[in-house]
């Protein structure tokens, strides 16, 4: 193909927002810009926005891999301002990950694209269509450019990043796919920088299908702010009070320690942009293990960091399942390769691995592809990631992800459904399902909310309550000290959820259902605006008496409550005048437009939601020490926290479908007739699926 370029013209600009979403159609090279302004505020923006998107323009489910397969990619309200944590993405789609329907849903991504292309003028891009041969799209500013990229097919992510900087910019901000993303594996995933993915969902399968190897980004602009100096005066208070419990590491000792072993360099990395307390870290001239002739670098946090292994013997068991002892140096091997081929790694670590090791317990396998299955052994890791990621030989299935993988192999499906929560994604926060995060009675039975009305695993915007209970409270490794006492959760807990049972250890069943909704809600606040799932919402503190999160903003804001500051940055920011509770409103109208999409395309019912429950009525991975007993999901004692929970949400308890009442609260009263309609349509359809 030739390259197609068009400059594209811009739109009133808003505080915060830009005003712009470009449009991109790869099956007759068309490329438009439309405003925003009809989305915004009532959307927010990042998640929101994509939502109400999705809803307007896909009235039917559409394959992942089909042409019309929309690719939503949308920057949140103040993405490329100086509101704390704000350099995230929303990317949304039709999900190949996800099963057994294959819905929409999100994903989210940090680093400095969206930064960048909020200074290159644009709040987001819809691509569509397909391309016949390899493309990639190139936005300068108000220059875009659709132009071939058959130099770049067949490059892994770091390598097409090098050679985007060498073609366009050494400046320039890239999403790319990997090999896994052009083979169309399901667990393929969207990278930028080294470490920086849309990791759940298969949408590196969407850019692959479409044959769309990366969107590079150079913008010039900046990003208009309502009140700059109060938004810098929020940015400092609260970055003042969160490096008192999460603070810079010093890794001096680290980097004496590998000086004396084969080498390398370690430093502090942020994973965001506007990030005021970078707590990653960065490794460079790392010698490699599997492959001694080379050098790696990469930054490595959260699941990636797992590929070192846990010992078995650990504080809290884990039952072996990450015992490889790889260490440091073959760690972060595996990492990066991981990251090169572009590979959902929670799916491969938390699920995929746990699972084949179970086999191997079971006898069921003992070698991959003619080499021995031994996960001590770092040319076997090297050898199985690159197979799941070229799709060799057993990797051709592995690619699929996990679940779908026991099934078309025959391999211990019910073993596989140990790891797989729901929706076809790994275990995570649940307490069952995932081994590495501990998590306790009766606080997963939020995760199983959370879970069951979720279209995907909810736990990359939605930490709040069950890590930061363990987290902070006197069951977990505290975050702060001294730890939390009981007495201070249960009155932490009496402010935020409105009563004391919300977070008592001992409290059962109670007071389950308002925190699952709470962070429902700030969930959707993260991902629209955008804000860092690891420390919003703030509520815990290391610094004030009772040790609830509080700040002495600049004035005219005085003292402000640690759930208030989302909604205050979308003030500051945006100059949008919104009380707390109008906020909080807007979130509940995206998560519900969310909902509606899904009743629409697939007739969602409680019913569905509800297959969700069998990961929880086993029993659970690691019992309450308060407790000394561990416990499954007690369907008779949970159906009315979830009529409680629906109640809270405005659905209907029997159906799950929401009320036509709720949507008119909403001031979203015109998705009920289209809803119901779809939902009888689609329930029709999922059930001659069924029987075929």
């Amino acid at each position: 193909m030739k390259a197609i370029t068009v400059h594209l013209q811009r739109f009133a600009p808003l505080y915060g927002w830009v005003n712009r979403l470009l449009r991109v159609d790869l099956s007759n090279g068309t490329i438009s810009a439309t405003p925003l302004d009809g989305y915004v505020p009532d959307y927010i923006g990042g998640r929101g926005v994509a939502a109400r998107l999705a809803w307007d323009e896909y009235p039917e489910p559409v394959d992942p891999f089909a042409p019309e397969s929309p690719l939503i990619i949308m920057t949140g309200a103040l993405t490329g301002t100086r509101s704390p944590y704000s350099g995230r993405t929303s990317i949304s789609g039709f999900s190949p990950q996800a099963y057994p329907y294959n819905w929409y849903t999100r994903a989210n991504i940090g680093h400095h694209w969206g930064a960048e292309l909020k200074r290159a003028g644009y709040d987001g891009i819809l691509v569509t269509g397909a391309s016949d041969t390899p493309v990639q799209l190139v936005i300068r500013d108000d220059e875009v450019t659709l132009a071939p990229a058959d130099d770049l097919w067949g490059l892994d992510t770091y390598d097409t990043q090098e050679a985007l900087r060498a073609q366009v910019s050494k400046e320039v901000r890239a999403l790319v796919i990997g090999p896994a993303g052009e083979r169309l594996s399901r667990i393929a995933t969207i990278h930028t920088g080294t470490s920086s993915t849309a990791g759940q969902g298969g949408f590196g399968a969407v850019m692959g299908a479409k044959k769309l190897k990366a969107i590079a980004v150079v913008g010039s602009g900046t990003v208009p702010v309502h009140n700059p100096e109060l938004m810098d005066g929020l940015l400092k208070v609260v970055a003042e009070n969160i490096r008192a419990y999460r603070s810079v590491p010093n890794l001096s000792e680290q980097n004496r320690a590998m000086a004396c072993d084969r080498g390398g360099r370690v430093r502090p990395f942020a994973c965001t942009a506007s990030c005021p307390t970078p707590c990653n870290r960065y490794y460079s001239d790392m010698p490699g293990v599997a492959y001694p002739e080379r050098q790696w670098e990469g930054h490595w946090t959260c699941v990636g960091s797992i590929f070192r292994g846990i010992p078995a013997g650990g504080k809290v068991s884990t039952e072996g399942l990450f015992d490889w002892q790889l260490g440091t140096y073959a760690g972060l091997e595996m990492n990066v390769l991981s990251n090169r081929y572009g590979l959902n790694q929670w799916d491969i670590i938390m699920s995929m691995v746990p699972w084949l090791v179970r086999c191997q317990r079971a006898g069921l396998i003992s070698e991959m592809n003619g080499m021995a299955m031994d996960w001590q052994n770092p040319h076997f890791w090297a050898m199985f990631l690159h197979a799941v990621g070229h799709r060799k030989g057993m990797g051709d299935a592995l690619a699929e992800g996990g679940l779908r993988a026991s099934l078309l192999l025959n391999l211990g499906t019910d073993l596989a459904r140990r790891y797989y929560n729901s929706w076809g994604y790994g275990g995570h926060w649940d307490g069952h399902a995932c081994y590495s995060n501990y998590l306790v009675f009766p606080y997963w039975i939020v995760s199983a909310l959370q879970w069951s009305t979720d279209t995907r695993d909810p736990y990359s915007s939605s930490h709040g309550y069950v890590q930061n209970v363990m987290r902070w409270g006197p069951l977990g490794d505290h975050a702060g000290e001294p730890p939390i006492s009981w007495d201070q959760m249960r009155g932490i807990s009496e402010r935020v959820y409105g009563t004391p049972d919300a977070l008592d250890p001992y409290s059962g069943y109670k007071a389950k259902a308002y925190p699952a909704w709470y962070h429902d809600l700030r969930s959707v606040m993260k991902d629209s605006l955008p804000t860092d799932d690891q420390t919003f919402p703030l509520i815990y503190s290391v610094t004030s008496e009772d040790r609830f999160f509080r700040v002495q903003a600049p004035e005219p804001l005085g003292e402000v409550e640690g759930p208030a500051i989302d909604s205050q940055l979308f003030k500051v920011g945006t100059g949008i005048q919104w009380s707390e509770a109008e906020f909080q409103r807007a979130a509940e109208r995206i998560y519900t437009v969310e909902r509606a999409i899904t009743v629409r395309h697939f007739g969602r019912t409680r019913a569905m939601d509800e297959t969700t429950y069998d990961s929880y009525t086993y029993q659970e991975n690691w019992a309450n020490p308060l407790l000394e007993e561990r416990y499954g999901l007690d369907r008779e004692q949970f159906a009315p926290v979830t009529d409680e929970y629906y109640d809270l949400l405005g659905w209907d308890q029997r159906t799950g479908w929401p009320l036509p009442e709720r949507l008119q609260a909403l001031g979203i009263g015109e998705l009920h007739a289209p809803m119901t309609e779809g939902a009888l349509k689609a329930s029709a359809r999922v059930q001659l699926e069924a029987q075929s």
